[in-house]
């Protein structure tokens, strides 16, 4: 038997217990595609952004820069992103990044309606909003104010 869990007040420790389940969940099942989630999200931004040197892409995704230099080199590694013409270092998907990328897109989409259909519509939307405004800048003004 597991030991249970102990039950924390702290809001860091929930979210961060809570992305770390979340995390698992999708990397679970983008395994068999060869992504974690982080790389699927990284993926599907450069998509929809066409081309991206890395300062751009990274402030898209909200990493710092040196996150998103070692990230790059994985993606690029494993084939899915390729330099091009461009300011500084610019990447767009290669033939290999958008089939794997279209493969991931219904895995990602069946695990949203089964985190959705766990949790329901009301629990869904409020991860979203509650999302939006932690990640929103007033919470660095909060921070200054304490």
């Amino acid at each position: 038997m597991m030991n249970p869990l102990y039950k924390s007040d702290c809001y860091c420790t929930n979210l961060r217990r809570c992305a770390a389940f979340i995390s698992d969940f999708y990397d679970k099942s983008m395994k068999k595609i060869g992504l974690t989630i982080a790389q699927y999200y990284l993926l599907i931004n450069l998509s929809g952004m066409k081309s991206a040197n890395i300062t751009h892409w990274a402030q898209r995704v909200g990493l710092d820069r040196s996150t998103m230099v070692r990230n790059v080199r994985v993606l690029e590694k494993y084939g899915y992103i390729t330099l091009t013409e461009g300011h500084g270092k610019t990447y767009v998907l290669t033939s290999f990044g958008n089939e794997t990328l279209s493969a991931a897109i219904p895995v990602w989409e069946k695990l949203q309606k089964q985190i959705e259909s766990f949790l329901g519509k009301e629990d869904t939307a409020a991860i979203l909003r509650i999302s939006a405004k932690l990640q929103m800048q007033e919470i660095v003004a909060f921070q200054y104010t304490q």
